[in-house]
C-alpha cells in the first residue's frame, strides 16, 4: 500500500511542477532535500528488531525450572523466567535446543552425538525485576532411534527487549 501512496504523492508533485513553471526551482530544491533526508534516514537508523536485540545480557535473566516435553510432531521447551534489568522490559528469548544421544548418562555431551537441532523463540513480556513463564515450540524433524542414553541442552543466543515507558 505504501508504493502506491508514493506514486500517487509524486504524481501530483511532477503535475504541479509542470502546471506552474514558476515552481519548478524550488520544488527541485525541496524534492532533493527530501530525497537525501530519505537516503540518510535509510543508511543511519537502526531497524527496530535490530534495536531491541541484546540490550540486555544474559547475565541479567534467570531461567528456572526449563523443561522439554517431547512429542513426535512438536516439542514444547517451557520454563520461567525472572528479568533483573532495571530499564528494560524482556519481550523475547531465542534458544537453540540440541538433541543428543549419548553412550550413558555420565558421559559429556561433548562425546555424544546430536540427533537433533532446533533454534527458536519464545515470546513474552517480562518487566523489570517480574517472573514470566515462557514457552517455545520446537521441530525436531528425522530424529533417528536412540541408541544409548536421550540427552538434551539448550543455550540463550539472543534476548530482545524493549525500554521500559514511565507512565
Amino acid at each position: 500500500m505504501t508504493i502506491v501512496e508514493i506514486f500517487v504523492v509524486l504524481s501530483l508533485y511532477i503535475y504541479v511542477l509542470f502546471r506552474l513553471p514558476e515552481m519548478r526551482i524550488a520544488g527541485t530544491i525541496i524534492a532533493a532535500v527530501l530525497i537525501g533526508g530519505i537516503v540518510y534516514y535509510a543508511f543511519t537508523a537502526p531497524s527496530a528488531p535490530e534495536e531491541e536485540l541484546n540490550r540486555i545480557s544474559v547475565s541479567e535473566i534467570a531461567l528456572e525450572e526449563v523443561d522439554l516435553a517431547l512429542d513426535p510432531r512438536v516439542s514444547t521447551l517451557s520454563g520461567r523466567v525472572v528479568n533483573h534489568s532495571e530499564s528494560y522490559t524482556l519481550t523475547g528469548i531465542g534458544f537453540d535446543v540440541k538433541l543428543y544421544d549419548c553412550a550413558a548418562e555420565d558421559t559429556p555431551l561433548g562425546e555424544c552425538f546430536i540427533i537433533g537441532e532446533d533454534k527458536k523463540e519464545a515470546r513474552l513480556s517480562a518487566p523489570p525485576g517480574q517472573l514470566r513463564a515462557f514457552k517455545a515450540a520446537l521441530i525436531f524433524a528425522n530424529l533417528p532411534d536412540v541408541e544409548g542414553v536421550l540427552r538434551w541442552d539448550y543455550e540463550v543466543t539472543a534476548l530482545r527487549a524493549l525500554a521500559v515507558v514511565a507512565r
